[in-house]
């Protein structure tokens, strides 16, 4: 074993796969989430969006949070 290697080296690797796994699966399930929440106009469309994120769970669910449809804005106008 060469004495000039870092020990902590494959510690910091295993802590930094953890932390982007983490960060991966709390993006996909918050994607899920906010797409199963929403209310999509077509029937399916919620399946396509929901797979869409499992086959490129990063992309995918950067482009839901991108392209989803905006939450309608009721009226604030009072009729005094």
């Amino acid at each position: 074993m060469n004495s000039d290697s870092n020990p902590t080296l494959p510690l910091a690797f295993d802590l930094a796969w953890t932390a982007a796994i983490v960060v991966w699966l709390l993006l996909v399930g918050v994607a899920w989430v906010s797409i199963l929440r929403t209310s999509h106009r077509r029937r399916g469309a919620a399946f396509w969006w929901c797979l869409l994120v499992l086959l490129m769970p990063i992309t995918g669910a950067l482009i839901w949070f991108l392209a989803r449809p905006k939450a309608a804005v009721p009226d604030q106008r009072t009729s005094s």
